[in-house]
C-alpha cells in the first residue's frame, strides 16, 4: 500500500483529464474549495438533495486543439508579517510564556483553530490540453514554542533551538474527469479539504440561521444592496459558500453520472475529522472512513441507497475496534402538488471491541465500551419524512440513540463516545455531544422523535414564516447517566463572539457549561432530580416577520425574527417555573438604501 501511494500521484497526473476548480477564501487559506454552489434557504431549511454537478463540458470548450504543452502556468500568493506585543505585569489566566494569537492560546507546542500562513505560493497550469493542476506551497510561524523554558533543569520539552518553530505546509489537489462508454466520471483527491454531501444521515451539514450581522469575511455578496439585503429579505439568511450543508473529508472522491440503466453516485474514501481527524500524523489514530450512494431516477422520482462507515481502532496500541455505520435508502417523490422527501435507514455504534486486550474475551465490549447494534433494526432506525406542499411544510422523524454521526446533519445528543480519540471522552475536547439540546425546527437529534409544521408565503411584500414543532426524548437516558439528564441551549445573540471565548472546547464559563464550537456557543444546564424518572419533551416556534416599503423613493426593509422554546415533562408546553428551561429571542432589523452601495442599517 505504501508502493501504491507513492507511485499512485505519478500515474494519476499522466491520466488527469480535466480542470482543477478550486477557489480559496480570505482568512481561509491552504484550503481548495469545490466550486459547486448550495441554494440558498429559509431560517432553519435543510438543503434537497444536490443534483449532480454539470457534467463535463468537453475539452474544446475551454483548450485549444493546437495546445502547446506547458504553456499558461500561473503563479500567485502573498507574503505578510505578523507582529504581537504584549505588557501584562499582573498575570490573570494562563503561564506567563502563554501567546494569544487569534484568540488562541499557543504554548508548549499545542495550538486549535484556524493559523494564518505567513506566506503563500500557488503555481496552477495546464501540462496538456487535457490536463490541469494546481500546488500551493505555505509558509506559517505556529508560535508553539514556550518563550521562557529551562529544558536542562525540566529534563522535558522542547529543545531551547526550537522555541520559536516553524512549519511548512505543501498542500496538493487534484481534479479530473472522463467520459466513458460506462458513464462519465470526475475525481477528487489531495490535500485540503473536500467538501461532500450524500444524505441527510451520512454525510451532510446542518446549516444554522445567521442574522446580518454575523456576516462571514469571505462572504462574496459585496455590499451592494441588491446583492445583500434584498437578497437577505428573500431568502431570510445570509450567502452562503460551498462550505455550507457540506461535510468536511480528506482523501478521495469518485463521482459518476450516466452509468448503465441511469445510475448515479460516488464513494468517499479518507478521513473526517471524527475519525482521527486531520492531524491524524499527530494523533496517529489508525482510525479511516468510507461513504456512498448510488441510486437513479424512476420518472419524476429519484431514490438512492446511502452508507457510512468509520471503521478501524481507537488507539495506536490497536487493542480495541470501533464500528460505526449508517446504513439508509433515500429519496425524492415529486407530484404536481405535493413532494415528499424521506430518509429511512439503521445505524449503529460500538466500541472498545476487544482486539488485543488479554484482560478480556477477543470480539467482546470491554467495561466502559458502548455496545449499540443493530440487532433489532427498530430500537437502531432512522426515520425521517418530509411533506413539502409549497406554503405548507410538514416534518417527522425518529432517530434512536444508535444512530450517531457528526459528520451528518443529526446533531449527537444520546453518545459521548462519537469522537475521535477516546482521550477525548469527558474532557473539555468533546465538542460534539449536547446533552439535551433544544433543536431548531428542521434540525435533528438522535434519541428523538418530533413532529415539525412550518407555512411560510413569500409571494407579497409583506413576507412571513410561522413554524412550530413538537418532541419528546425515545429513552430516558438521564436515568442511568447523569450527563445526559441535562438541557442544552444555543447563544444566539453574539454567538460569533461568545464562541471565541475559549474556542472549541467545553466546559467553559464561570461555571464550566458552555461548549464552543465554529461560530456557535452553546451552554449545558444540569437538572438535579435525584430519581429523573421521566423523559423530556419540547416545544418550539420560531416566528419570521418580512417587510418591503418605499420611502423617499428609496427602498426599506423590516425583518423580526422571534425565536421560543421550552422544555418540560410532558407534551403540552409549560411557560411558568415547572418548565426546565424556557428560552426566547428577538431581533428586530432596519435596511434603508440610500444609495446602491450605501445603506443604513438598524439592528435590535
Amino acid at each position: 500500500m505504501k508502493t501504491f501511494f507513492k507511485i499512485f500521484p505519478l500515474f494519476f497526473l499522466m491520466f488527469i483529464s480535466a480542470k482543477v476548480s478550486g477557489i480559496g477564501f480570505p482568512g481561509d487559506s491552504m484550503v481548495l474549495h469545490r466550486s459547486s454552489s448550495l441554494l440558498l434557504e429559509s431560517s432553519g431549511q435543510k438543503l434537497l438533495p444536490p443534483a449532480f454537478n454539470n457534467g463535463l463540458k468537453g475539452f474544446s470548450q475551454t483548450h485549444s486543439t493546437n495546445y502547446k504543452r506547458w504553456t499558461g502556468i500561473k503563479y500567485s500568493g502573498y507574503i505578510r508579517s505578523f507582529t504581537q506585543f504584549r505588557h501584562m505585569p499582573v498575570r490573570y489566566y494562563g503561564p506567563e510564556d502563554l501567546i494569544t494569537q487569534n484568540g488562541l492560546d499557543l504554548y508548549n507546542g499545542g495550538y486549535n483553530g484556524y493559523n494564518e500562513p505567513l506566506m503563500l505560493l500557488r503555481m496552477e497550469g495546464a501540462p496538456t490540453s487535457k490536463t490541469f493542476f494546481k500546488i500551493e506551497y505555505a509558509f506559517d510561524n505556529q508560535m508553539a514554542g514556550r518563550l521562557i523554558e529551562n529544558t536542562f533543569a525540566s529534563g522535558s520539552g522542547p529543545s531551547a533551538s526550537s522555541n520559536r518553530r516553524a512549519s511548512a505546509y505543501r498542500i496538493l489537489q487534484f481534479q479530473a474527469g472522463a467520459s466513458t462508454k460506462l458513464g462519465e466520471f470526475k475525481l477528487t483527491a489531495g490535500g485540503g479539504i473536500l467538501w461532500q454531501r450524500f444524505s441527510q444521515f451520512t454525510l451532510w451539514q446542518y446549516q444554522y440561521r445567521d442574522d446580518m450581522f454575523e456576516r462571514y469575511p469571505w462572504e462574496p455578496e459585496g455590499s451592494a444592496w441588491q446583492n445583500r439585503y434584498s437578497k437577505y429579505y428573500g431568502g431570510g439568511t445570509i450567502p452562503r459558500d460551498a462550505r455550507w450543508g457540506n461535510a468536511g473529508t480528506q482523501g478521495f472522491i469518485i463521482e459518476g453520472k450516466s452509468l448503465p440503466m441511469g445510475f448515479e453516485g460516488g464513494l468517499l474514501f479518507g478521513k473526517t475529522d471524527n475519525s482521527g481527524g486531520f492531524q491524524t500524523y499527530v494523533t496517529r489514530t489508525p482510525k479511516n472512513a468510507i461513504a456512498g450512494k448510488l441510486g437513479k431516477s424512476i420518472g419524476q422520482h429519484k431514490l438512492f441507497v446511502n452508507y457510512f462507515s468509520q471503521y478501524g481502532f481507537q488507539d495506536v496500541q490497536a487493542r480495541y475496534r470501533v464500528k460505526q455505520q449508517i446504513l439508509t435508502i433515500d429519496g425524492i417523490l415529486n407530484y404536481d402538488k405535493l413532494k415528499i422527501l424521506f430518509e429511512a435507514g439503521a445505524g449503529r455504534f460500538m466500541d472498545y471491541i476487544v482486539v488485543n486486550d488479554n484482560r478480556y474475551e477477543k470480539n467482546s465490549v470491554a467495561p466502559g465500551g458502548i455496545d449499540y447494534n443493530w440487532k433489532n433494526p427498530w430500537k437502531s432506525r432512522c426515520i425521517n419524512v418530509v411533506i413539502d406542499k409549497g406554503k405548507f411544510n410538514v416534518q417527522l422523524y425518529s432517530i434512536s440513540k444508535t444512530v450517531v454521526n457528526v459528520n451528518s446533519e443529526v446533531i449527537n445528543s444520546a453518545n459521548s463516545h462519537a469522537l475521535g480519540s477516546i482521550s477525548s471522552i469527558n474532557t473539555v475536547n468533546d465538542i460534539t455531544t449536547f446533552a439535551g439540546i433544544i433543536t431548531d425546527i428542521g434540525q435533528m437529534t438522535n434519541n428523538r422523535q418530533a413532529l415539525n409544521l412550518k407555512f411560510e408565503n413569500n409571494e407579497k411584500k409583506f413576507k412571513y414564516l410561522i413554524a412550530t414543532g413538537i418532541g419528546q426524548e425515545i429513552e430516558n437516558l438521564g436515568k442511568n447517566n447523569p450527563k445526559f439528564n441535562a438541557v442544552t441551549v444555543q447563544h444566539r445573540a453574539n454567538a460569533f463572539t461568545r464562541s471565541r471565548f475559549g474556542y472549541y472546547n467545553n466546559s467553559l464559563g464561570p461555571y464550566g457549561r458552555v461548549t464552543n464550537i465554529f461560530r456557535r456557543s452553546f451552554e449545558t444546564f444540569a437538572i438535579t432530580d435525584v430519581n429523573p424518572d421521566y423523559k423530556k419533551s419540547y416545544n418550539n416556534l420560531d416566528i419570521n416577520l418580512k417587510y418591503k416599503i418605499s420611502f423617499l423613493k428609496k427602498e426599506m426593509i423590516f425583518i423580526n425574527y422571534i425565536n421560543a422554546n421550552t422544555v418540560q415533562i410532558g407534551l403540552m408546553p409549560k411557560f411558568s417555573k415547572a418548565a426546565f428551561v424556557r428560552t426566547f429571542y428577538e431581533e428586530f432589523t432596519t435596511f434603508y438604501s440610500l444609495h446602491p452601495k450605501i445603506s443604513l442599517v438598524a439592528f435590535f
